[in-house]
């Protein structure tokens, strides 16, 4: 993607850091523009300079050390590109960004620091304003507000409520997925292998703690499963975005393993970013309309975490290489941090299903520690205080552990527990069992293949005996799980939870070989919060006024949720609120005066 231009030509002879042109690096406790031959330029480039009266509050130097950002200006390039539109991360935001941008007419040059789109999960939801009334759609917002205890933004629920279900539709009708089924599936291969779309209506209950009345009012919600795993929306992702280069052509590139690393602001606006090639040469991306930072969430970057969400420090991770780029970037350019509490997503639906039943659970050294009749939503809470565990798989430092690990026990009689809703059948749940072979299973049932999970993360056990069970579920401490045991049989027996209050018809004694345990691993899947945006991804300042070209969305745009911890009222509703936000920014772009709807590309702008 390089023109006839020796890089070297082109350093001698072009001066793209020219006056009055501003690269957000930082020079103070604000930013700053810094024009070439300014002091700020001439410090070597991409440096971080290790006095914190460089970093704008109230972010940390180590935050800075932790991402990909560069603090010191960069005037120095290889390469230029400019084209209406850039969108920095190609993920479950970013794609249907951009490829809204392009269907508005716009051209559209995309940043991705990995060498493919990255995203996880498998279900996108959106709500049907054609098949719901008013007041069902007004409710649901008042609904998802008090699971957030009340700190959304009602403006950015409002936006969600209204364009979800079109942004949905949009999504996987160009992944040709509307409509599919295992026997049906697309040209991929990929299907909906699991629906949950449901009208909500009449009285809500999580069938824990939480209910809602919805009354007469209705609104239906569309929620399928895409895949099925291993495959998930980042396999979508891929094939949709590669579509869309061949759909528009000269009009639309994607640069891979180019992270952006500094935004460029002029008189106010933000007018590009600079992006960082594999060689570590910088080249400047100018944007004729906005920037769209769509980069994920920050929980590979432990300085923020322990800053903003101190209390995921010591969990696992699920993804990779999410070191809040886009919040730091924005943050340089005058956008706010949303206030802490910063919301929290984690889980465990790999290891085995019934993963919310309120079997007996222990930790990892044996012991019985809480009462089990616990959304699954707020385990991550109570295992906060259950120390670390060196002895799983996929753990990130093994020297360590990690917290988040315990197991739930039952015994073969489960299936008779009545007031258990949700309960699998044991041949479903050989296909989480690790000692079952490919092989195996594919003989025992009658010839179907293993599919729908993820061979690494499945932890399922069954055995004859519960010291069997201990050994392979990796207990440490043999005789206190058997302890507990008795202590739970006990209680059974008597009829009451003496010791943590569960409710007698939860209570089902452990006797009956063979025994099933499955080992939880819970691992942060999404951290929510990011700066603070109006309702079409615009980024605000810390007076709540739009940042001129500047657009945050997915999880680096808050303040949509606002609690603890993710809502699982509605499934789907994370990757929903990316292709929903996604798709609104690329629309509110095409808005936007000026555009040549063309990209020139001058000097090196690939490794």
């Amino acid at each position: 993607m390089s023109k006839n231009l020796s890089r070297r030509d082109f350093l001698k002879t072009t001066a793209i850091g020219s006056a009055g042109i501003g690269i957000i690096g930082i020079t103070g406790c604000k930013p700053q523009v810094a024009t070439e031959g300014s002091p700020a330029a001439t410090e070597a480039a991409g440096s971080i300079n290790a006095s914190t009266s460089n970093v704008p509050e109230p972010l940390t130097l180590a935050e800075f050390k932790d991402s990909t950002v560069e603090l010191d200006p960069i005037t120095s390039f290889a390469g230029e590109v400019t084209a209406d539109i850039i969108v920095v991360g190609a993920g479950a935001a970013g794609v249907p960004a951009a490829i809204t941008a392009a269907e508005g007419g716009c051209s559209v040059v995309v940043l991705q620091k990995e060498a493919t789109p990255v995203s996880q999960g498998n279900c996108g939801s959106g709500l049907i304003v054609e098949e719901s009334d008013k007041e069902g759609l007004l409710r649901y917002m008042h609904h998802t507000n008090s699971l957030n205890n009340w700190r959304s933004d009602p403006k950015l629920l409002e936006a969600y409520v209204m364009n979800s279900g079109e942004a949905v539709n949009w999504f996987y009708d160009r992944a040709r997925l509307n409509g599919t089924a295992a026997d049906k599936p697309n040209d991929k291969g990929l299907f909906i292998y699991l629906n949950t779309s449901q009208d909500f209506t009449g009285q809500w209950s999580d069938a824990r703690y939480c209910s809602f009345d919805y009354g007469e009012a209705k609104v239906h919600m569309y929620a399928p499963w895409m895949g099925p795993k291993p495959n998930n929306i980042g396999t979508i992702m891929t094939y949709v975005l590669a579509e869309a280069v061949a759909e528009f052509g000269d009009k639309f590139k994607v640069y891979y393993k180019t992270p952006g690393v500094q935004l460029i602001k002029e008189n106010g606006k933000v007018t590009g970013v600079v992006g960082k090639l594999a060689d570590g040469s910088y080249v400047r991306f100018n944007a004729n309309k906005a920037v769209i930072l769509a980069t994920g969430d920050y929980q590979n970057n432990e300085a923020m975490v322990n800053h903003w969400c101190p209390d995921v420090a010591g969990f696992d991770r699920k993804q990779y290489s999410k070191t809040g780029d886009g919040h730091l970037m924005a943050v340089t350019a005058g956008a706010e941090m949303e206030k802490l509490g910063h919301t929290k997503m984690l889980h465990d639906f790999d290891a085995g299903l019934m993963y919310e039943e309120p079997f007996l659970y222990v930790n990892m050294q044996g012991k019985r520690f809480c009462n089990e009749f616990v959304g699954f939503v707020y385990m991550n809470d109570i295992m906060v205080h259950q120390g670390y565990y060196k002895g799983g798989k996929n753990i990130q430092n093994p020297e360590k552990g990690s917290k988040g690990w315990y197991c739930q026990i039952y015994d073969s009689t489960y299936m008779d527990n009545e007031a258990v809703s949700g309960l699998v059948p044991p041949t479903v749940m050989e296909k989480y069992m690790p000692e079952i072979s490919d092989e195996e299973y594919s003989a025992n049932h009658d010839g179907a293949k293993r599919t729908g999970v993820f061979s690494h993360l499945i932890d399922t056990y069954r055995a004859d005996t519960l010291d069997e069970l201990a050994e392979k579920l990796g207990i440490e401490d043999k005789q206190a799980f058997l302890d507990s045991v008795a202590r739970y049989n006990e209680l059974c027996q008597k009829g009451a939870d003496d010791d943590f209050g569960k409710d007698a018809k939860w209570m089902n004694p452990i006797e009956t070989g063979p025994f099933y345990g499955i080992r939880r691993h819970l691992r942060v899947s999404a951290l929510c919060s990011g700066v603070y945006t109006d309702e079409n991804g615009r980024a605000l300042d810390g007076e709540k006024k739009p940042i001129e070209g500047l657009y945050c969305v997915g999880n680096l745009g808050g303040q949509f949720y606002g609690g603890a911890d993710y809502p699982f009222h509605a499934t789907g509703l994370s990757l929903g609120r990316c292709y929903t936000f996604g798709r609104l920014a690329g629309k509110h772009v095409v808005t936007l005066p000026g555009g040549t709807n063309t990209i020139e590309e001058t000097g090196t702008v690939s490794a």
